[in-house]
C-alpha cells in the first residue's frame, strides 16, 4: 500500500504569510502552477483515489493532479487546516508571540485537529484501494506523518511542509509503515 500527500499550491496568502485556517483562499498563479507540476510529477503514479479537503485551494490542487488519472475525488472537511479561529487573515509575524498554539481563541486544538485528521485516515485505510492521494494543507500534512510514524502530535513541528511537497508512505509486508519521501518539491 502507498499513500501520497500533497500539501496544496501556494495561495496570496501563503505569500503574505497570512494565516488562513478555515478561510477558503484560491490559488494564486504561482499555486496554480505548482498544481500543474505535481499533477506532471505523479501522472506515472498508478492512483485509484483521491481524497482532498474541500477548500478550493486544495480540491483545485487535487483536480491538476486527476488531471493525470480521471480517478474519484472525495472531498472532505475533515482534512481541512486547524481552525485558527480570531487569528485567522493576520499575518504570523504580528500574532507569533500572541498566539496559543495548543488552543488558538475561537480556533481548534492540535489534539482536536489531530482526531479529526486521524480518524478520517482510519477510514480511508479501511477502504479497498492500494494507492491513493491525500491532498490537504500544512497541518494536515502534519498530522498525516504523526500518524503513519506514530509520534505525537507535539512532534509535528520537526518537519517542513512546502507548497505542493510531496511526502510517501508505504506499509512493508510486515505491516509497518515507512516514509519514503519527505517534503519533496523536486518537480518545482
Amino acid at each position: 500500500m502507498k499513500i501520497f500527500t500533497v500539501r496544496h499550491g501556494q495561495t496570496e496568502w501563503n505569500a503574505q504569510r497570512r494565516m488562513q485556517g478555515h478561510t477558503d483562499i484560491g490559488l494564486d498563479e504561482t499555486g496554480r502552477e505548482q498544481a500543474r507540476k505535481i499533477g506532471a510529477r505523479l501522472a506515472d503514479e498508478q492512483v485509484e483515489i483521491i481524497y482532498t479537503s474541500d477548500l478550493s485551494r486544495a480540491a483545485d490542487t487535487a483536480a491538476a493532479i486527476n488531471a493525470h488519472h480521471d480517478v474519484e475525488i472525495i472531498a472532505t472537511p475533515a482534512l481541512r487546516e486547524s481552525s485558527f479561529g480570531i487569528y485567522e487573515g493576520r499575518v504570523y509575524d504580528e500574532v507569533f508571540e500572541e498566539i496559543n498554539w495548543d488552543f488558538p481563541d475561537g480556533g481548534e486544538s492540535a489534539d482536536e485537529k489531530f482526531a479529526r485528521i486521524h480518524k478520517c485516515l482510519d477510514e480511508i485505510l479501511a477502504g479497498r484501494h492500494e494507492n491513493v492521494v491525500i491532498v490537504g494543507h500544512h497541518g494536515t500534512v502534519k498530522a498525516v506523518i504523526c500518524y503513519f510514524l506514530g509520534l505525537a502530535p507535539s512532534e509535528r513541528h520537526r518537519f517542513a511542509i512546502g507548497n505542493t511537497a510531496i511526502h510517501c508512505f508505504e506499509k512493508d509486508a510486515d505491516g509497518k509503515w515507512a516514509m519514503t519521501l519527505e517534503n519533496d518539491t523536486d518537480h518545482l
